[in-house]
């Protein structure tokens, strides 16, 4: 029996089978945690997934290995959508392919940039796809706020003490990397 055949999301499903999150908060998490948050993400959607899924879907480990389950969250998205009529489903399958590509490739070029075999402009070429990486994850999550009848993800779209203890420490962070960049690309360390 594949992946396909266990899904039971009916028009009936529950809004309450996806996790709803605004789009800006989505993109500055992820970009402050260099794609960490994705982790996060992931394990809300699958964790709620849980209750239409037999046997159960283990959220933390389709998490974890977020880019073999991508495409299956998606199928089950647009599944619901399907079911509610809601237009736009047909682009999700595309939508988790480009994520997993950019995934992939961001670690590739991060891993390059790191060694110093590799030409400055890898350090610009792995950011870049870092900041793309999660485009697709907010065009995934738009047709979710679609679903729950929250567009705008209103209903998470405030930060709490946790949130700002992420920016604050992914803000020093991104600093560290852009001056590390900087001081690689004028040569003052090699």
């Amino acid at each position: 029996m594949n992946e396909k055949s266990k899904i039971n999301i009916t028009e009936n499903t529950p809004d309450t089978a996806y996790f709803s999150i605004s789009i800006s908060k989505l993109r500055n998490m992820y970009l402050l945690t260099f794609g960490l948050y994705c982790i996060y993400w992931f394990y809300k959607h699958w964790k709620l997934q849980n209750t239409y899924s037999a046997p159960s879907v283990m959220p933390l480990v389709r998490a974890i290995f977020a880019i073999f389950f991508t495409h299956s969250l998606a199928h089950r998205i647009k599944l619901s959508m399907e079911n509610k009529k809601i237009p736009g489903s047909k682009s999700l399958s595309l939508f988790a392919t480009l994520f997993v590509v950019l995934v992939i490739l961001t670690n590739i070029f991060s891993k390059l940039a790191g060694t110093g075999d590799y030409p400055y402009y890898f350090d610009y070429i792995w950011l870049a796809l870092l900041y793309f990486s999660v485009m697709p994850l907010v065009e995934i999550q738009d047709k979710v706020n679609a679903l729950k009848s929250d567009p705008l993800g209103l209903a998470n779209s405030n930060y709490n003490w946790q949130h700002i203890l992420i920016i604050i420490l992914g803000s020093i962070m991104w600093l560290l990397v852009i001056l590390g960049i900087i001081a690689t690309t004028l040569g003052l360390v090699e």
